[in-house]
């Protein structure tokens, strides 16, 4: 299974192109927030809210590592490498959970949930807290539950798990803040287990606690109480962990747009946010009692969504995602769901073998849905939910599994023994939740409807691809309009018509097809139509938008892409460079002076290449000039390949001056023009200390061309 779970995890990182350094969301605000730890030691909050510290400090240390190693880019690789360790251990510990809760066919069904369900398949390659929260989380039910049967067992050092128990749940809650909830769970659970244990006078049971509890919460608050201390010495306010729930909360009460109640927060101090918002919060309630719960069941019931089936089915874009290459598993994923949630119902309505554990796993599961019911509903939010509904929907499974063997090898007595539970009431209320279950999935959305259609769309894709790539235009414009015409709210459908009325070059079918809603990817496309049609204003600024905040590389996508105009000069930097380019910073401008406009350029990276194509067939005579300047003291020998021949350039540092180099006999004739680079690069922060500067640069580079 772990062999399963790694390959599986593998080919979805390979899949996905996003990337935190690329991005303006969360992902990206924990990237550069952890930047700036790692490069000053300086720790900064969020601009708008607090927001938990811990998987910071983890991507920081990541970041040490690899300005250690001198190449800041497998960052993201190897956060992504920790998170997958953490993804493979959790199934070895998914059925030793399972196993010792349950039994060893729930063991094993839990640990096959933990390596092929797609939403745990993703969770590695994301660069965000619910990955260490998700693991920590189930590690402290699984110290909790060693704890339980050492306990039980009579082992002297049964409280070594209580400790480890309390750490990891600390750092759980120093993740995502909800964890602290987890406290009051598992002290339930401590004196379920130790009456369980034990027994005895009430005073003697209560002692018990009390030491177990120390356990337990001593370890826990080690983490939590410096953190809280900071922040009441940095802010003035009692703020545990962070502010995200009251700000939230606030957020979803008030009847402005998201973004208005963002900009008002916006011009307060970080210390005044969250006082507001809880004021704010208390005075909408006392006008407005019901407004806490105005959204309380639509939220409720789209929780038991089918959850790829909207990704793939029915949300207008992918967001860059690689959801159609992995549609199987998705689809399988949610069947995997069904059944496990389904399957959970009856578990957890059925005697509790298991002890105090289900106190745990119903606490989770009310918080979880309490939470989306109030505020709104993310998947992430769901983890919790997700992690005991799969882990006692194993075990109803597993005991499944256990009678259907008694039933090959005792048929008379495994009869007796199904019609005693289906007289007992806790079947009929697993049966009533399920059939509850069942009635919210089928009718949240007609699924058979969106599916048939959603597949009917694809079809109709798929004929425009092979058309489109056996030239037959006419044909692919034709399946692409089917496309839109069977789903006209998929904005990528539109997005890859007007990819081909691009290529094509009819820039105003291209621009008329695209919708209203903008993705960062269908940005990329407008931009490029906006250049081919002289709109260069408007195409600047959606290029230098998509590529600070698409979430992946647009100039490797630019490059896949686009096909720009035919050119014999570039200026870099100018936003309007996207598709010719690939291993450049973010576009930069030099200082204007009296005599001369603001001049723009691009930091090389370690390598890059510039790919120009041509108005005309390269001839004899023809000179490649480069206008660059080198980034620190000394000369920077910057290798420059044109076809097969290398050339070595020494750029002074600090002076801006025009290369030229011969285009070798070999490219006569060519059509186009690539131009490699690699050079030694250096880290700014390294050689300033002054500065968090943490990328790898080489040259800059302002413009590049044919003469």
């Amino acid at each position: 299974m772990v062999l399963i779970g790694l390959a599986l995890r593998i080919w979805f990182i390979n899949l996905s192109p996003l990337d935190p350094r690329f991005s303006a969301s969360d992902d990206g605000d924990y990237y550069q927030r952890a930047l700036r730890l790692a490069t000053t030691g300086e720790y900064l909050d969020n601009s708008w809210l607090i927001r938990p510290p811990g998987h910071i400090f983890f991507f920081a240390a990541v970041m040490k590592l690899s300005l250690w190693m001198g190449d800041l880019s497998l960052t993201t690789q190897l956060i992504r490498v920790v998170h997958v360790g953490f993804s493979l251990l959790l199934i070895p510990l998914g059925y030793d959970l399972a196993r010792r809760l349950f039994h060893r066919p729930a063991g094993l069904i839990f640990a096959g949930i933990l390596t092929v369900w797609w939403p745990l398949v993703e969770l590695p390659s994301l660069i965000q807290s619910e990955p260490l929260f998700f693991f920590t989380l189930t590690m402290h039910c699984w110290m909790l539950v060693r704890w339980r049967d050492a306990y039980h067992a009579g082992a002297r050092r049964a409280w070594f798990w209580l400790v480890g128990a309390g750490f990891v749940l600390g750092y759980c809650a120093l993740t995502r803040s909800p964890a602290l909830y987890s406290v009051v769970f598992s002290l339930l659970f401590l004196a379920v287990e130790i009456w369980r244990s034990k027994g005895g006078p009430l005073q003697l049971w209560a002692s018990r606690l009390a030491v177990a509890a120390l356990a337990l919460l001593i370890p826990f608050a080690s983490l939590i109480i410096p953190w809280t201390a900071r922040n009441y010495l940095t802010y003035g306010q009692m703020i545990m962990i962070d502010t995200t729930g009251p700000i939230n909360l606030w957020l979803s009460l008030q009847d402005e747009r998201i973004d208005g109640g963002k900009s008002v927060l916006a011009g307060m101090a970080q210390g005044e946010r969250q006082p507001f918002a809880s004021a704010e919060i208390r005075e909408i309630l006392r006008d407005d009692p019901l407004r806490l719960v105005r959204n309380a069941w639509p939220h409720f019931t789209h929780i038991w969504k089918a959850q790829f089936v909207e990704d793939f089915f029915v949300k207008v874009s992918f967001f860059s995602r690689p959801v159609r290459e992995m549609a199987l598993l998705g689809l399988v994923g949610d069947l995997i769901w069904l059944t496990f949630c389904a399957a959970s119902l009856f578990a957890v309505t059925s005697r509790p073998h298991e002890g105090g554990f289900r106190l745990i796993a119903l606490g989770w599961a009310a918080y979880s849905c309490l939470t989306v019911m109030l505020i709104h509903v993310e998947p992430r939010y769901l983890l919790p939910l997700w992690l005991f509904m799969a882990l006692y929907g194993a075990a109803a499974l597993g005991t499944l599994t256990l009678w259907l063997a008694r039933l090959r090898r005792d048929a008379p007595a495994a009869r007796t023994e199904a019609r005693a539970y289906l007289r007992t009431p806790w079947f009929g209320a697993g049966a009533l939740l399920c059939l509850s279950f069942l009635v919210l999935v089928v009718t949240y959305r007609d699924y058979p409807q969106i599916i048939s259609r959603g597949l009917e769309r694809e079809r109709h894709r798929a004929s425009a691809v092979r058309a489109q790539a056996d030239s037959d235009y006419g044909a692919a414009i034709a399946a692409y309009e089917q496309m839109i015409a069977t789903d006209p709210n998929f904005v990528d459908g539109r997005l890859e018509l007007a990819r081909l009325y691009l290529a094509l070059g009819d820039y105003e079918q291209g621009w008329n097809v695209l919708s209203e809603r903008h993705t960062h990817r269908g940005d990329v496309v407008r931009a490029a139509l906006a250049r081919a049609r002289g709109d260069l204003e408007l195409a600047a600024e959606l290029f230098t938008d998509a590529e600070v905040r698409a979430g992946e590389d647009v100039q490797k996508l630019g490059l896949a892409w686009l096909e720009p105009a035919p050119l014999t000069s570039l200026r870099l930097g100018n936003g309007l460079d996207i598709g010719y380019l690939e291993g450049f910073s973010f576009g930069e401008t030099l200082p204007s002076t009296d005599t001369s406009p603001p001049q723009t350029y691009r930091w090389l990276e370690a390598e890059g290449r510039l790919i120009l194509p041509l108005p005309e067939p390269l001839q004899e005579g023809d000179v490649v000039r480069l206008r660059m300047a080198g980034g620190i003291e000394g000369v920077t020998p910057l290798r420059v390949q044109l076809g097969s021949t290398e050339v070595t350039i020494p750029v002074e540092a600090g002076i801006w001056r025009i290369y030229r180099l011969a285009v070798p006999a070999e490219l006569l004739g060519a059509h186009e023009l690539e131009i490699q680079f690699s050079a030694p690069t250096f880290i700014p922060l390294q050689v300033n200390p002054t500065s968090y500067d943490a990328r790898r640069l080489s040259v800059k580079v302002s413009d590049a061309g044919l003469e």
